[in-house]
């Protein structure tokens, strides 16, 4: 009975440390991962970023979301209407289907750029699963990687168990990160900067 008295500081404590937002340190790129919310979060707080003089670049991901048209291209739209000058923003060319296929796309991008010191632009609920993979892909190849999290409209860390769609995020990262630590043991190291 104590517990159930004791759910609302629980979850909103569970949801405060489900978020992972590090400390920034000036960097060559600020990376942006596909799956923005409709809003546009992701993009804004990167482009908040980069206002602020952490990187000189803005790198862009995201999946096809037509076989002609990718989100990303959507990012570089949103990102320009911002003021953001088009020699500033690089696209990764495909993303892939998942974070994991996305960080390892993106380790073979930034090893081509020659980029070694990046900051990470994701939403908030989705910051611990992608730590846990770029530490694995990034981290471990010698890429000097930092998060930031980004508030996102489907999540709100204090109070994700009162609506629906907080409800669905955390459990579809929960199940997500389960699978993720299953295939993170047959990630090859390779591509170091």
């Amino acid at each position: 009975m104590a517990l159930y008295a004791q759910r609302g500081p629980l979850l909103g404590a569970w949801g405060a440390w489900w978020v992972v937002n590090e400390p920034l340190e000036k960097s060559q790129a600020i990376v942006v991962l596909g799956g923005d919310s409709p809003a546009g979060d992701r993009v804004r707080h990167a482009v908040e970023l980069y206002r602020q003089g952490w990187a000189p670049q803005i790198i862009l991901s995201g999946p096809l979301l037509r076989y002609d048209f990718s989100e990303s291209a959507l990012m570089v739209s949103e990102a320009r209407r911002m003021g953001v000058p088009g020699d500033a923003l690089l696209v990764v060319p495909a993303s892939g289907e998942s974070t994991l296929e996305e960080a390892l796309l993106l380790r073979r991008f930034l090893t081509e750029h020659k980029l070694t010191r990046i900051i990470v632009v994701t939403s908030d609920f989705h910051t611990r699963r992608s730590r846990t993979i770029l530490r694995k892909v990034l981290g471990q190849a010698g890429f000097d990687v930092r998060l930031s999290a980004c508030s996102d409209a489907r999540f709100s860390p204090r109070t994700w168990w009162q609506q629906r769609e907080g409800k669905k995020q955390m459990v579809l990262e929960i199940l997500k990160s389960v699978a993720t630590w299953w295939e993170l043991r047959q990630v090859p190291r390779s591509g170091t900067p």
